[in-house]
């Protein structure tokens, strides 16, 4: 055999090689990042009248840099179509935006691990809701959560509260204006917070303008943040009361 013939051999057979290592690489990080998305289960609600749908998308995504699990609500059945699409899409945007700032920061600490030489913990971000009807009020209750390297995750709560009959977000003030209704409220909320030991009550300065809050059978259900009256272990302290006890 030549010589030229023995060396363009070899060439094809580096040339295979190197095609089969990036086929292999390519294939690893299929493994190591692989999305999913699947439809949820619908959930099905009746008010005056009106069936209202609200469903969901799950993604999820399984790498070594971030872990994703997503739970994405849409609503179908509003009245005005238009505020419909709005609502859907200011939900879709807010876990998306979320979403990605936690993967640029895995991201940047990744690289940054690999500079510095430290090890990397795999980050987390989960999103999750669950969906209430009551008293013609439409709830998608929603935790933000994320691991970013730190002793614990961090997290937190959003309720889009939607009015059925009016097609429009409602705050607690707005659907409960009453100034006799808020002291009373006050009132409850501070000594149920004073019955648990694991809470701060001098940190209770009275239901907020944004306060987290839904409706379910006939109940005001008030919320936390994390830390916002109690340290982290006490998770987000949540308070229930019979609507009829706080007319």
């Amino acid at each position: 055999m030549k010589s030229k013939d023995r060396f363009s051999i070899k060439e094809e057979e580096e040339m295979e090689m190197k095609k089969a290592l990036l086929l292999l690489f390519m294939i690893s990080l299929v493994v190591l990042a692989m999305a999913m998305t699947e439809e949820l289960p619908e959930m099905v609600f009746v008010s005056g009248g009106n069936i209202i749908y609200v469903g969901g998308t799950h993604i999820t995504e399984d790498s070594t840099i971030c872990a994703v699990n997503l739970q994405i609500p849409f609503i179908e059945g509003l009245t005005r179509p238009g505020f419909e699409s709005y609502i859907n899409s200011l939900i879709k945007s807010e876990v998306e935006q979320y979403s990605k700032e936690i993967q640029k920061m895995a991201a940047d600490a990744y690289e940054a691990s690999k500079e510095d030489e430290w090890p990397f913990r795999t980050f987390d971000v989960y999103v999750v809701y669950t969906a209430y009807l009551s008293n013609g009020i439409l709830s998608i209750d929603m935790i933000f959560s994320e691991f970013t390297g730190g002793a614990h995750p961090n997290a937190a709560r959003r309720t889009y509260n939607i009015d059925i009959s009016g097609n429009h977000l409602v705050s607690l003030k707005s659907l409960f204006p009453s100034e006799d209704f808020e002291n009373k409220l006050n009132e409850l909320l501070f000594s149920k917070i004073k019955e648990r030991e694991d809470l701060w009550p001098a940190e209770f300065k009275g239901v907020q303008p944004d306060q987290g809050f839904y409706l379910n059978a006939g109940r005001l259900y008030i919320y936390f943040q994390p830390y916002e009256i109690g340290p982290w272990a006490s998770g987000m302290p949540e308070f229930s009361f019979l609507l009829t006890d706080l007319m």
